[in-house]
């Protein structure tokens, strides 16, 4: 409930904005509306029971996009489930458990046009954990990221859609373990909507 109340007052914030949204001009921003799934994993080194899985989880925000001829500044908002799965080996075999963390990111960033359509980015991730747990974690609440990915955005009647496909390596260790580090590892697919400025005729 409280993320929903965070995604809600973050849109009312951004709706007056919204309207302003620029072309997507060789010079010129724009602000866009994301969602995808993430790849989620936790990788763990040191001594620790838990035997971390891949899972699949969504991730969703919104971004805005400047550009300036080849170059790109795009800062984002997202809401988005990181950790994974983990396996424990115990008597009679292996039991499952989730390791969820929600966060709330904001990736920062700049990119590079090496062909029309096509962006390459990175950049930092700043990320901020909505709730931990003392069992599977998150320990500590900030995350920090890098990221590196491409932007594409789609043409003729899909003008207005764009892929982000990217990859987060985390830096923080997210342990809730005194003798393990956890640092979250994330594989990302998302549209993204762009709120591009109506034409002037």
């Amino acid at each position: 409930m409280r993320t929903y109340r965070l995604l809600f007052f973050a849109f009312t914030l951004l709706l007056p904005a919204l309207s302003q949204a620029q072309s997507n001009n060789p010079v010129g921003g724009h602000f866009g509306l994301k969602v995808g799934a993430s790849l989620t994993r936790v990788n763990v080194s040191g001594i620790s029971a838990n035997i971390p899985k891949q899972a699949l989880q969504p991730h969703f925000g919104v971004m805005y996009r400047y550009r300036y001829q080849r170059f790109v500044l795009q800062p984002e908002a997202l809401l988005a489930i990181k950790g994974g799965t983990f396996q424990v080996e115990r008597v009679g075999g292996r039991s499952t458990s989730r390791a969820q963390y929600y966060y709330a990111s904001v990736p920062i960033l700049l990119g590079y046009i090496p062909t029309e359509g096509l962006t390459l980015q990175a950049g930092p991730e700043f990320s901020y954990a909505l709730s931990t747990n003392t069992t599977t974690g998150p320990g500590p609440r900030n995350d920090l990221g890098i990221v590196v990915g491409a932007h594409y955005d789609f043409l003729d009647m899909l003008d207005k859609f764009s892929l982000h496909v990217r990859y987060v390596y985390g830096l923080s260790n997210v342990s809730p373990e005194p003798l393990a580090t956890y640092r979250n590892r994330n594989f990302q697919v998302a549209m993204v909507y762009n709120l591009y400025k109506k034409k002037k005729k």
